[in-house]
């Protein structure tokens, strides 16, 4: 559904690059709503797939997307309780953190959020998650090594902690150590962070890691050392510019 909407989008922005004539007000504001509807879509279909996937803790987490052409992204709202947002629900937000159109309020995370935006301009799509094995495997202290082909972009995940962090500090520290190359995070005590190159991505890296993490957790229950992948094999993938998500 994600991959859909994404196609869609992309279709679009290149059938308005060969357009030859600028287009009047009207039907530039009609290709903004649109494309807005498609993101909105592609949110509720991203938060029905993390739910599927077993990805959310007592509370749901949240997700962006950058709108393109724009300053804006779309982002959850503020809820409390594990819930399918709906349409209607989703907030535009600048890059300078003003809240568009509407009077509600985001989510406690929009400030990692648009930090991480602000930092690293080819990232369109945010997912932050309370995975419950993530989670495990940063307050454990366990590494992440190459037991799959699927975990190999994750072995040097970052770690952050936001003991004794103020929220806007706390969000500088997340942004700093995303940086380029870095798919996602290890958040201690409140899950993970994964970007994207669009929301597709960025749901894949998400899940990708609470599965891996689900791998290592069972094995250190099992009291087992997880064979990891030989040096050669993890290397050649690296070079070869590797990445599954």
């Amino acid at each position: 559904m994600i991959l859909e909407s994404v196609e869609m989008i992309r279709a679009e922005q290149l059938l308005t690059r060969k357009t030859d004539s600028p287009m009047s007000d009207l039907s530039a504001n009609h290709v903004g709503q649109h494309a807005r509807g498609h993101l909105v879509q592609q949110l509720v279909a991203a938060f029905a797939d993390l739910a599927e996937s077993g990805l959310f803790g007592a509370a749901a987490g949240d997700a962006s997307v950058r709108i393109p052409g724009t300053d804006c992204i779309l982002i959850t709202p503020h809820q409390l309780i594990l819930q399918q947002p709906r349409p209607g629900t989703f907030l535009e937000i600048g890059l300078d953190g003003r809240v568009r159109g509407k009077h509600a309020r985001p989510t406690p995370d929009a400030q990692v959020h648009l930090a991480i935006y602000r930092q690293q301009s080819e990232v369109a799509a945010i997912v932050h998650v309370h995975a419950p094995f993530a989670t495990i495997l940063g307050i454990c202290e366990l590494p992440i090594p190459p037991v799959t082909v699927d975990a190999m972009p994750f072995g040097d995940l970052p770690r952050v902690s936001a003991c004794g962090l103020g929220r806007s500090q706390y969000a500088q520290e997340v942004a700093a150590q995303l940086t380029e190359g870095v798919p996602a995070l290890l958040l201690l005590h409140h899950g993970l962070t994964a970007v994207g190159m669009d929301l597709c991505q960025a749901v894949r890296r998400a899940v990708g890691l609470e599965q891996t993490a689900r791998i290592l957790v069972i094995c250190h229950l099992l009291n087992q050392t997880p064979c990891a992948a030989p040096t050669e094999v993890v290397e050649i993938l690296k070079h070869s510019g590797y990445d599954c998500f």
